[in-house]
Parts: C-alpha cells; structure tokens; sequence
C-alpha cells in the first residue's frame, strides 16, 4: 500500500493595524439642544467681532461721511443781532469780526450762515488728516 503522507497548511493570521483616529471635538450640549463644536463658535464670534466693528465705524465715527465736523454752536441772537460773547471758538469771533457786511455794527443770522459755511468749506477743503 502506498504510503500517502498528509500535508497541512498552515493559515497565519495577519494582524491589521488600524490607523490612530483622532478624538472627536468635544461637543458642548447648549441650552436650545443644538451642538456647538469649537469651529462653530469661532465662526460665530468673528462673525460677531466683524459686524460689531462696521456698525462702529460706519454709525458712530463722525469723521466718516463728511469730514471733521465744527462744534455746536448755541448762538445768541438779541433783537437781531448776534451776541458775540455767546460764541465760543477763537476762529469763529475773529471771522465775526470783518463779517459785518453792512457796517452797522450788528451780525445778523444771514451774515452769521454765511461765515459759519465759508468755515465748512475751509475745512472741507484742507483736511488735516
């Protein structure tokens, strides 16, 4: 009889290595039951910072639309004249000074505009920034 001979294979099991997964980002369970993950946020508050910023600057900044601007003035008129003692701006009382334009000694409120708009100009025209 022949002699048959068993051959067994042997089967080798290869171990797979599985990629290192990262954690993922915490997420924070809010009040309204939404997730907020930490890119969420950040958006979120530049988006915030952004917008706070442009109303800043395009409703507040008086610079902005039209230049310096000239300070109030609450001036005085008595019986037609201007009380000179009631205007406060050093540039302002020498430019009432020659601003009588009919020599009667009293500034009216037309000639009081029109000084006041020659400032305006003045100052539209050389800005100092």
């Amino acid at each position: 009889m022949p002699k048959t001979t068993k051959t067994t294979k042997r089967t080798t099991t290869k171990r797979v290595v599985k990629p290192a997964v990262a954690p993922a980002p915490e997420l924070h369970e809010m009040h309204c039951g939404c997730k907020c993950t930490p890119m969420k946020k950040a958006f979120y508050l530049g988006g915030m910072f952004i917008l706070g910023f442009l109303v800043a600057f395009f409703f507040v900044c008086p610079c902005h639309k039209h230049g310096p601007k000239m300070p109030h003035m609450h001036s005085v008129f008595v019986n037609g004249c201007l009380d000179t003692t009631s205007v406060k701006c050093p540039k302002m009382q020498e430019a009432l000074a020659v601003a009588d334009a009919d020599a009667n000694g009293c500034v009216t409120e037309q000639e009081f505009r029109a000084v006041k708009r020659a400032m305006r100009r003045d100052m539209r025209e050389r800005p100092e920034f």
